[in-house]
């Protein structure tokens, strides 16, 4: 391929990229911009709410002086021999109230309560302070007179608050209060330790602060502040302020969405990825000429998609979820296609582009998979079959499975196990099958010599059968710094431009999360350039009856011959499902909706029929139930990205034999078409 040929394939997916790249940051500065907005309204809302408490505080111990006054006044003095009493029930019952005295008409202190803290100021003569003038402007005006924040002659400072007492049309007095609102004020905002307050006086003394309120260093914007008058003749008002009591009160909420900004760089990247190996791959062979276009309508579809989602989305959490599941659907065809083109003749040239189509299209999907299991795991919604299984076959088919990979690489996969009669257990085999499969894969990704040993022990406590299993390899090790957040999510063992083994960081958190809700223990110890042991703890209750097993080999069943219908409205999947029956041998027809798959299961005889779940006109769950009414027998399969339990359950309960989530590679259609399509050779 020539050099400019190669520019030109560039050029799409370098767009695509840019595009995807700037709609993550749009969203993402938005997302900033939001939760700057939300949280000054939390400032404004918290701070009019406890600013309003503070002051209303205030006025009630202010009136609770004024009320003895007027009991004072309304008796024409004769309340005066219970003032003492009064005076002490008012300490009790208002803890903001240090002391209350009385001054005579010269302003001398006649009376203290309590007297023992306070005898030094009994007979003081305050004519010649201060705040005379003050006090005899109210005086005058029968007012009650707030002072500002004063320092008293027996020790300490407090408002001085003044109730000027007239009876007999005659000045007689006042009767004044020392407040200090410390204690009150301290329980209005117990609990709210993520703002600061302080509250000053008129001259800008600050008597009330909670949590070191440093109103110089925060922005005006994130500061709530209100004024109150509390003395009208001198216009004197108090000033509430409110702010966050940390400097970095925006570093934690912004730490999350750095999370998703690094999930979006790389969906944009993998996806400009895939474009890149569709374009390479089209100009090579006119074989591949429909499925290229069909892949470039996918990746429009999948940036419609992905734009709607994130524009849609109300939350986070949300917009990840729905993402990963709209890509599920184009990512059936690409696999689909995949798979096809694996079973049949290409050029050489062309196997490179394959190959590399392959593994990034199934690293996607693993990545996807991660990110619906988490978004389930924390949202709660994770729930789990009642499957009869025996755990230690189930272990020796996942070993299996991945002695292959294991061989390849020149390693090896053995299990130790003394157990002969192995026991079966009721549980979800899925998830029991992941949480090993995860383990596995991560042991194999970091162990380039040598291999892995599994050690497996059961036995039945309590009527559960217990599961002990330790997974050993001799891999690169976990350095001891990142030993106990390795069950973290994003935690990686080699990171930065040097890093020489992919992964998003996500299967061992998903692991340590299923063992947790499983109410098993997973622990790990390691050695840099050692090994890796990680320890496993499971419980299932016993099964009363034991688990069917096949013998059927599938690699020996004849399956030509055998009628299927394929119904759904996408001809992509439509074309990628035929091609893959017809490797097997089987015949197969289409339906373009629920309607054409009723009509043609009643004209014609088929062995099985694959329904989409979500088609136009009538869909498939509709179509099954019309399909059941006079077809009780033909097997039913559901099809759907769909991959919720609610979704299978349903699927289940209209009449479906069984659900298949797309994609469908050709080997689990081999292994699951024999319980439907019996003709053995």
């Amino acid at each position: 391929m020539s050099l400019k040929s190669s520019k030109k394939e560039l050029i799409f997916p370098i767009a695509i990229f840019a595009v995807f790249i700037t709609i993550v940051l749009v969203l993402w500065n938005k997302s900033l911009k939001t939760q700057k907005a939300t949280f000054i309204r939390e400032i404004q809302t918290t701070g009019s709410l406890r600013a309003k408490e503070f002051f209303s505080l205030v006025k009630y111990d202010v009136k609770s002086l004024e009320n003895l006054k007027k009991r004072i006044e309304m008796t024409n003095g004769s309340y005066f021999q219970y003032w003492e009493k009064d005076a002490r029930l008012i300490l009790e019952q208002n803890p903001s109230f240090k002391f209350v005295e009385w001054l005579d008409t010269l302003m001398i202190i006649k009376k203290i309560t309590p007297l023992e803290a306070n005898r030094a100021a009994v007979g003081l003569d305050l004519s010649k302070h201060p705040r005379y003038p003050e006090w005899d402007h109210h005086v005058k005006d029968s007012s009650t007179n707030i002072s500002q924040w004063t320092k008293l002659h027996q020790g300490g400072s407090a408002f001085l608050v003044d109730a000027p007492v007239y009876f007999e049309g005659k000045f007689k007095g006042s009767v004044t209060a020392g407040m200090d609102f410390t204690s009150p004020f301290n329980e209005l905002v117990a609990g709210l330790d993520k703002y600061a307050i302080e509250v000053k006086d008129e001259r800008g003394t600050i008597f009330y602060s909670k949590n070191n309120p440093n109103t110089s260093e925060i922005g005006n914007e994130f500061i709530f502040t209100t004024s109150f008058e509390v003395d009208a003749l001198d216009g004197q008002k108090w000033t509430f302020s409110l702010m966050p009591s940390h400097l970095d009160f925006l570093a934690e909420r912004k730490e999350a969405t750095y999370v998703y900004l690094i999930f979006g760089l790389l969906l944009s990247f993998l996806t400009s990825l895939l474009v890149y190996f569709y374009q390479s791959s089209r100009g090579k062979n006119d074989y591949l000429g429909d499925a290229n276009i069909k892949l470039k309508e996918l990746n429009k579809s999948l940036k419609k998609e992905q734009l709607r989602a994130e524009k849609s989305s109300k939350a986070k959490t949300e917009f990840i979820s729905n993402m990963s599941h709209e890509i599920r659907t184009p990512l059936n065809a690409i696999i689909g296609f995949i798979e096809v083109l694996k079973l049949s003749e290409i050029h050489s040239s062309l196997q490179e582009y394959l190959s590399l189509m392959d593994i990034s299209s199934k690293k996607l999907l693993l990545l996807v998979n991660d990110i619906l299991e988490i978004d389930k795991i924390e949202s709660g919604k994770t729930t789990f079959r009642k499957d009869i299984f025996s755990p230690l076959q189930e272990l020796k088919n996942i070993i299996r499975i991945y002695q292959r990979t294991a061989e390849e690489k020149g390693l090896h996969i053995s299990l130790d196990s003394t157990i002969n009669s192995d026991l079966d257990a009721v549980g979800d085999i899925g998830k029991y099958g992941q949480i090993i499969t995860n383990i596995l894969r991560n042991s194999l990704k970091f162990t380039e010599k040598g291999g892995i040993t599994i050690s497996y022990h059961e036995n039945i406590v309590n009527d559960k059968l217990a599961i002990d299993m330790v997974i050993k390899d001799t891999g690169i090790g976990i350095p001891k710094n990142k030993l106990k957040t390795i069950f973290d999510r994003f935690t990686q063992v080699d990171i930065g431009k040097a890093k020489r083994h992919e992964g998003s960081g996500l299967g061992l958190y998903i692991t340590y999360k299923l063992v947790e809700l499983l109410g098993g223990k997973i622990e790990v110890m390691s050695q840099e350039n050692v090994g890796t042991e990680f320890y496993l703890s499971l419980k299932f209750p016993l099964a009363e009856t034991k688990s069917k097993i096949s013998t059927t080999n599938s690699e020996s069943i004849d399956l030509s011959g055998c009628k299927v219908l394929i119904v759904d409205d996408n001809r992509v999947n439509v074309m990628v499902l035929k091609k893959t029956l017809e490797k097997l041998g089987v015949q197969s027809e289409s339906a373009s909706d629920g309607f054409e798959a009723v009509k043609a299961a009643r004209k014609n005889c088929y062995h099985l029929i694959f329904m989409d779940i979500h088609m136009p006109k009538m869909d498939g769950l509709r179509a099954t139930r019309e399909i059941r009414k006079f077809n009780k027998d033909i097997g039913i399969i559901g099809l759907s990205a769909d991959v919720t339990r609610e979704a299978i359950d349903e699927a289940k309960g209209v009449g479906m034999n069984d659900y298949f989530t797309k994609p469908i590679s050709f080997d689990k259609l081999r292994k699951h078409l024999p319980n439907y399509l019996v003709k053995i050779s």
